[in-house]
């Protein structure tokens, strides 16, 4: 009987081993790659992460950059996008950074302020005025020094991205300055804004982006300032049918990378990234001004929202409420930069 069953085990793997030497499965020759396989050993991934919907200026802005990064390095970098916190929130996107779980991200530069208290620069109110001003102070001095400071956090900063101006949407008009008394109004972190609306005797309620639309929805908050094509991509104004075009203030992309990743590639990959970045520059500017621009004629067409512009008699006693915060920044904060920022600034209107 052991005879038997030794017999029959060894002839059943004697048929195995002879259908696998058919098949080739010793064979020494190695199975060739197919076309779509070839290189992927080699091949770059960059997991871009983003808060925003893909329709806005920051949204488009990252599909771009992706688009011309594949086709710079003939397919070898792949930067896959993330959009709407579909990796991860407003809140914790910076970590999932810092920690190489995302290799880029592009926050607003108010979300950067706790951290890096000098970039507060930007989140003055009433300073820049222009999209001329804009670009010229995202792409000056003032803001080589800013991405130099990223460094501090083992993060490399490439550029910055443009989202135009800050509007206000509300439950109620919000005319004068004195319409803000009690108001909470929604803010991102930044201490320069939290006090700017402290000086105006609203109550600032700091909110990641992620949280702002479940505030209005549940009446948490009476307003918040954020771009059009936020606020219209976001559907906010469905909710806060009010919106004030102030043009307060400026929002602003900072793209950056982990440094690590970033030290990690060689310098013709890198030369890649950079050249996309600057390629796409003047491109990303029009594009903003643009889309918020179209989103606003929509805004306009919707017959439950009322769009009130800013006259320059309230815009001078909003100005007046908020003014001592360019000196408190001035002398306790940066001088240095608020001198860069106010000479970007006058070389546009020199020119």
């Amino acid at each position: 009987m052991k005879y038997f069953v030794g017999s029959a085990v060894l002839t059943i793997l004697f048929v195995i081993g002879l259908i696998a030497y058919q098949q080739g499965a010793f064979s020494k020759e190695k199975i060739a790659y197919d076309d779509e396989q070839v290189g992927l050993d080699d091949q770059i991934i960059i997991n871009f992460s983003h808060v925003v919907a893909e329709n806005t200026p920051k949204g488009m802005a990252a599909k771009k950059f992706a688009e011309l990064v594949e086709e710079k390095s003939g397919g070898r970098i792949m930067v896959k996008v993330y959009p709407d916190g579909m990796l991860y929130s407003d809140y914790d996107e910076l970590e999932a950074l810092l920690d190489n779980e995302v290799q880029m991200i592009a926050p607003t530069t108010s979300k950067m302020t706790e951290r890096l208290p000098s970039w507060q620069v930007l989140d003055l109110p009433f300073v820049i005025e222009t999209n001329e001003q804009l670009k010229a102070v995202l792409t000056g001095e003032l803001s080589g020094k800013l991405l130099e400071e990223l460094s501090k956090l083992h993060i490399k900063g490439l550029t910055f991205w443009s989202n135009g101006f800050k509007q206000i949407s509300s439950n109620q008009p919000i005319i004068r300055a004195e319409d803000f008394k009690g108001k909470q109004i929604r803010t991102m972190g930044s201490d320069i804004i939290k006090e700017q609306y402290r000086k105006l005797n609203a109550e600032p309620i700091p909110l990641n982006f992620d949280d702002v639309y479940y505030e209005i929805q549940n009446q948490l908050i009476d307003a918040q300032e954020n771009t059009i094509s936020n606020i219209y991509s976001k559907k906010f104004y469905t909710m806060e049918n009010h919106i004030t075009l102030s043009n307060h203030g400026i929002m602003a992309y900072a793209v950056m990378m982990n440094e690590n990743f970033w030290n990690s590639l060689t310098e013709e990959d890198q030369q890649i990234i950079i050249e996309s970045l600057e390629e796409m520059q003047e491109w990303q500017f029009e594009l903003a001004e643009r889309i918020n621009g179209e989103f606003l004629e929509k805004l306009y067409k919707e017959p439950n929202v009322e769009i009130i512009q800013l006259n320059e008699q309230n815009k001078k006693q909003w100005m007046q409420s908020v003014s001592p915060l360019y000196e408190y920044f001035n002398q306790k904060v940066n001088g240095t930069y608020f001198n860069l920022l106010l000479q970007d600034i006058d070389k546009v209107e020199d020119f």
